[in-house]
């Protein structure tokens, strides 16, 4: 015995609040726009990655663009919360993933966002459609606090690579 679309979600297999990415056909010309620029952010970001060269130590790259040590570093003894970001999309951008994760894995995922962000506006801007998350269904407070306590067990985890190589 089959369902049919008058059925309830819950017995068509279905989540009562439906799917967590939407398609969200036929958007307009501001959209495709926005997008673009979107998409051209991140290619940017990943495009300064690629030139700059990852420091060994994990921690430094960033000093390339003209940015001052991270004070944490120089005050403390201890790497900030960010640390090794900046080394970490230089690896990724270069398919060094384990050197990346090494570096600092919040900033590998994060890197992996920003490359999958750029296909995504692509698409959009190829298409003339795009995907939203469904923030009924993913709930906005829950995602903060996943990324946040990635970013804090990847701090964990550079204090830890610090503390032991001292």
């Amino acid at each position: 015995m089959g369902t049919s679309p008058e059925d309830p979600p819950a017995a068509r297999g279905e989540h009562v609040l439906g799917p967590v990415f939407i398609h969200v056909p036929h958007i307009g010309r501001r959209s495709r726009i926005s997008a673009g620029m979107v998409g051209l952010a991140c290619v940017g970001l990943l495009g300064v990655a690629g030139w700059l060269k990852p420091d060994p130590s994990g921690t430094g790259t960033h000093t390339q663009l003209g940015v001052l040590p991270c004070s944490t570093m120089v005050v403390w003894g201890i790497p900030c919360p960010t640390c090794g970001m900046t080394t970490a999309f230089a690896h990724t951008v270069r398919g060094q993933w384990g050197a990346a994760l090494r570096a600092q894995p919040a900033g590998w995922l994060a890197a992996l966002a920003v490359g999958a962000l750029a296909m995504l506006s692509a698409a959009t801007v190829v298409t003339g459609r795009r995907w939203a998350v469904n923030w009924y269904r993913v709930p906005p407070g829950r995602v903060v606090l996943g990324c946040v306590v990635v970013v804090l067990a990847a701090w964990a985890y550079r204090i830890g690579v610090v503390v032991t190589q001292s």
